[in-house]
């Protein structure tokens, strides 16, 4: 008897059919594979947009005959945006829908950027920058929910870190590709072909069906489920499938994170997320003034930032492969302990090419741990509450997003060498070496 049959049996004399179980056991469809890679083309979207307003200041401030410096609430409005969205509408896709809300995000998100080449003003670009940021807050966690619940337990790490690689990937390309875009189109050029991904991705989005989990969590009756699971796993029942019941119960409210069995996975995840975005964005903010100020051209010194973000993405991807196999901790002690070491090492390696490893290293250890803690945001609550799990996580995380940039600021006008800064952050990496080794494994099947 062919093995698939065999299952069909195995599954018919078992009765009900758990949800998460089916997906586990199943190999990916083309339908879960697409389901991963319009998220991650969602997110390299995200990266983009992200890094293009920092690509534009100079030809805005040079059109407009400003200070650069007049842009710099804009250029923290994005974050400013995703943080908030994230952590106060990011939960919306646990009451209508991960597909639901990525596809509203995305259609803001791409109407926004394309709406910032109408800017005539800093206030204004800060208004649009703040519109665009709250829309990608509005649909991340959903996304991250969304792989989540389509990876099949063997694959979901990998999912969510080839999903987490995109800001990285999105930064990276714009460095490539708004270069020529501003000098043949102009700043406004390079907003409004910005804008066209977002809307492209909504509208591929409506392809996608609605987590499977997510139905039955809330709406166990609706007719979309027998659609889903025709594109999952054609030969199963739907009248077979359920959620488990606790999970449906859930409270929604995102206090719930902060109490049992919640509490101690909820408050060392954001003390992780605080701790290395604060790291990252320090670096992604001042690394080209620091390297600048050591002696670097401009144009190395743009080379050199880019380093963490390919450092990031191969770090991350790595990672995935090892979280798959049940070494969490391991992987992610391992990495922080690299980023702790490289920071560190900045004191007494001379620059140049040794420089250059040292930040694709550190790349490595902070955007790579980083996708890894973004991966455990989705894996360490269950359906009913994970999209508020992971917007709250981005919320508290984007706190430290935030104030990085400030405190970079404040250590360079304080005359603090750019060795001694870059070597300071080795503290806080330090720090999540600690938070890791206290991680439970258990969180993640519970």
């Amino acid at each position: 008897m062919p093995q698939a049959s065999i299952a069909v049996c195995r599954e018919a004399a078992a009765g009900s059919i758990e949800v998460g179980e089916l997906i586990d056991q199943r190999p990916m469809s083309a339908t879960q594979r697409l389901v991963v890679v319009l998220c991650a083309a969602a997110m390299i979207v995200d990266g983009y947009d992200i890094m293009v307003m920092a690509l534009a200041v100079p030809s805005v401030a040079k059109a407009w005959r400003l200070e650069a410096s007049s842009f710099g609430l804009a250029l923290s409005a994005v974050v400013i945006g995703i943080s908030v969205g994230s952590g106060f509408l990011g939960p919306l896709g646990d009451r209508f829908g991960r597909r639901t809300m990525l596809i509203i995000g995305m259609a803001l998100a791409g109407g926004s950027t394309a709406a910032t080449a109408l800017a005539a003003s800093p206030t204004q670009f800060v208004i649009w920058r703040l519109i665009t940021g709250t829309a990608l807050g509005v649909c991340i966690p959903s996304i991250a929910a969304l792989t989540s619940e389509y990876a099949p337990l063997a694959h979901r790490s990998l999912a969510m870190g080839f999903m987490n690689s995109g800001p990285p990937i999105g930064a990276f390309s714009a460095g490539f590709i708004a270069p020529p875009v501003l000098a043949a189109f102009g700043w406004r050029g390079a907003f409004l072909i910005g804008g066209i991904g977002p809307l492209l991705i909504a509208v591929l989005a409506l392809a996608l069906p609605e987590s499977l989990k997510f139905l039955l969590v809330r709406q166990a009756s609706n007719a979309r489920i027998a659609r889903a699971l025709r594109r999952v796993a054609p030969d199963v029942d739907p009248a077979r499938l359920h959620a488990r019941t606790p999970e449906a119960t859930q409270q929604r409210s995102p206090l719930t994170l902060l109490k049992e069995p919640y509490t101690a996975r909820t408050l060392l995840l954001w003390g992780l997320v605080w701790l290395n975005l604060f790291n990252l964005y320090v670096l992604v903010s001042w690394l080209p003034t620091i390297l600048q100020q050591a002696g670097w051209s401009s144009d190395a010194a743009l080379r050199g930032s880019v380093l963490i973000q390919a450092g990031g993405v191969l770090g991350g991807l790595t990672m995935a492969r090892f979280l798959d196999r049940g070494a969490t901790k391991p992987t992610m002690i391992t990495g922080f302990a690299l980023l702790t070491i490289c920071l560190a090492l900045f004191k007494v390696v001379p620059s140049g090419a040794g420089w250059a490893v040292l930040l694709l290293l550190i790349g490595v250890g902070v955007s790579g741990s980083q996708l890894s803690l973004n991966t455990l945001s989705a894996a360490y609550y269950p359906p009913a509450i994970k999209a508020t799990g992971v917007g709250w996580t981005l919320l508290v995380g984007g706190i430290g997003s935030i104030v990085a940039p400030l405190v970079g600021g404040a250590l360079i006008q304080a005359q603090v060498t750019p060795v001694s800064i870059v070597a300071l952050l080795s503290l806080p990496a330090a720090l999540c070496v600690v938070g890791v080794a206290l991680l439970r494994p258990q969180w993640q099947a519970h």
